[in-house]
């Protein structure tokens, strides 16, 4: 399976792209000195493969790279988080 993670930094959003195809997507806002990671999904017949993971993952190298610190309102990303 082959992955990437394509970053619309004016639309606020991560893509997540598998085999080629759109395969799930993390949106945020930007408050402050905080980013705060609203949304994260994953096409369901690829999940239990941790693709989340790689969407958050690139989220926090963004904010770290923009001296942002993290604020986890998606459920998901407070999982992978904690």
């Amino acid at each position: 399976m082959e992955t990437s993670v394509e970053h619309n930094e004016e639309g606020r959003r991560f893509s997540l792209i598998v085999d080629g195809k759109r395969g799930g997507y993390l949106t945020y806002e930007i408050n402050g000195g905080c980013l705060d990671i609203q949304h994260t999904v994953v096409n369901p017949e690829l999940r239990g493969n941790k693709l989340g993971e790689v969407l958050v993952g690139a989220a926090t190298e963004f904010a770290q790279s923009k001296g942002l610190s993290i604020v986890p309102s998606c459920s998901y990303a407070k999982k992978i988080m904690k």
